[in-house]
Order: structure tokens, then C-alpha cells, then sequence
């Protein structure tokens, strides 16, 4: 998705809109004494940044529509604002033949989390009271064993980070996408957006993958993907990709088909 603003972007222009907001203006005004070159991004080609219009009231919008429009403002004023800065000190403890370290950050100018709140840096963390050549007394040793824990299940946002990394979809698709796999119960999607695999679709992804594993991975999704971007650049022909794609996809149907009765060991 394009985060590029054009070079003829009036950005300034955006910030007198939302001046006299009661909610944010304060911080459009202060922006504006001091306007920063927003990074270089990606230009996809399909539109621009999503930015704000016209200035909103809360009493426009019901109560989620509102944190909409208040993100898309204050994503906005985030990326014309100054950088975050913040110190980090690290301590590094020799003890025999291991090496031990131990860091703390403080803020030092909280910059364009000022505005985007949810991006905040946090508290400041006690500086390691050290100074270089510093010898301390070791009051205890420990060996500790533990094991990792796996991951959590992916949020919704998550995946769709996924998807465009892996070139799968596009921004109208790819909701979609997600739906399918929610109607055909293949997940369905819990507290904070997290997308939980249903039994159903674990025992389809384990068939696939003992099956024919390239079914599950999203590279042939994102090959296809690809292709269809030449065909949009005019770098290949249509009719030869569709040859193609179908040529695949017939013989992994047929290969599946064969060895269909290994699905039933699971």
C-alpha cells in the first residue's frame, strides 16, 4: 500500500484543517511552527496516503468511527513530526569467563508519540549505577532452566502484515481472503482479533502438508501473485500465465486426488 505522499502534497494545508480541533489542534498548531520532511516511503501506485479532508467532531461519528478518524489524523501529524529521541545505556559485567549486560533507556524528546499516543515510549528505566572499571560483589549465582513457550495465536493485523510481505493480495483482497477462511470455518476470530484455527482447519493444513507441503506455503500464492503483476506491466502475456497457472494446479489436483487416502491417518 502506497505511504508515499506526492512531491506536490501541500502537508501544511492538512494541518490548518485540523487546527481547530479540540481534540488534537493544539498539536496541529504546534506541528506547524516546526513541519518535518516526512520519510521516503513506497509508492504501490494505487493511491495516496490515507490522510484527513475535512476536520471531524466527535459528536460526527459514533464511538468507533471516531477512533477511526482520530488514528487517521493523528497517524498524519505523526509523520510530519520530529523523531523520537532516547538514550540507552548499556553495562557490561565481567564475571570469570561470561560477560553479563543490563540496559536502561530515557527519553529524551518524546517527538512524534506526542501525537500518536499508542506509539508512547513509556517510563524512563533507573540507570545501571556504574561507572567503567567499577568492581562489585557478587551476592549469589544461579543456573536457571526453562523452556520458550510458543507463540500466540496471529491477530488479524498481523496476517495481513503477512500477506503483504509475502505479496498475497491486495488491499481489496486480501479482506476477503480472511473472511473465506472465517466462513468456511476454517478459524474463527477471537477477543483482541487473534484468528484461531478451528479443528477443521488444522486437520486440512496437516493433510496438506503430508500431501503435497507447497498446498500450505505461500509461495505458490505469491508466484501467481507475480505473474499476474507482469501481465498488469505488460511484461507477460495473459493467455501464457493462465496456461501456465493452470497447467500447476491440474497436476497438484491430480497428484492430491491420488494420495488422497493419507488424509485418513490423520
Amino acid at each position: 500500500e502506497t505511504n508515499q505522499y506526492p512531491t506536490n502534497f501541500d502537508l501544511p494545508a492538512v494541518l490548518h484543517v485540523l487546527k481547530p480541533s479540540a481534540d488534537f489542534g493544539e498539536e496541529a498548531r504546534s506541528i506547524l511552527g516546526d513541519i518535518q520532511t516526512p520519510r521516503k516511503g513506497k509508492d504501490a501506485g494505487d493511491h495516496p496516503p490515507i490522510t484527513p479532508m475535512k476536520l471531524g467532531n466527535r459528536s460526527d461519528f459514533d464511538r468507533d468511527t471516531w477512533r477511526v478518524y482520530e488514528f487517521i489524523c493523528r497517524h498524519f501529524m505523526g509523520t510530519v513530526s520530529k523523531d523520537l529521541k532516547y538514550r540507552v545505556t548499556t553495562a557490561k559485567l565481567s564475571v570469570g569467563m561470561e560477560t553479563f549486560s543490563c540496559t536502561a533507556s530515557v527519553l529524551i524528546d518524546a517527538g512524534f508519540t506526542k501525537v500518536m499516543t499508542w506509539s508512547a515510549f513509556g517510563k524512563d528505566e533507573p540507570q545501571p549505577p556504574f561507572v567503567q572499571g567499577t568492581q562489585v560483589a557478587i551476592n549469589d549465582v544461579r543456573l536457571i532452566e526453562s523452556q520458550t513457550g510458543p507463540p500466540d495465536y496471529l491477530t488479524e493485523s498481523e496476517l495481513i502484515t503477512l500477506m503483504e510481505e509475502h505479496g498475497i493480495g491486495t488491499d481489496a483482497s486480501i479482506p476477503v481472503h480472511i473472511n473465506n477462511i472465517c466462513q468456511r470455518n476454517y478459524v474463527h476470530i477471537e477477543n483482541g482479533r487473534k484468528l484461531m484455527p478451528t479443528t477443521l482447519g488444522i486437520v486440512l493444513v496437516h493433510g496438506y502438508q503430508k500431501i503435497d507441503p507447497e498446498l500450505v506455503l505461500p509461495t505458490m500464492r505469491t508466484e501467481v501473485e507475480r505473474m499476474l503483476t507482469l501481465i498488469a506491466q505488460g511484461s507477460a502475456n495473459f493467455q501464457d500465465v493462465l496456461r501456465h497457472a493452470i497447467k500447476i494446479f491440474k497436476l497438484k489436483f491430480m497428484y492430491f486426488v491420488k494420495n488422497i487416502d493419507s488424509m485418513d491417518a490423520l
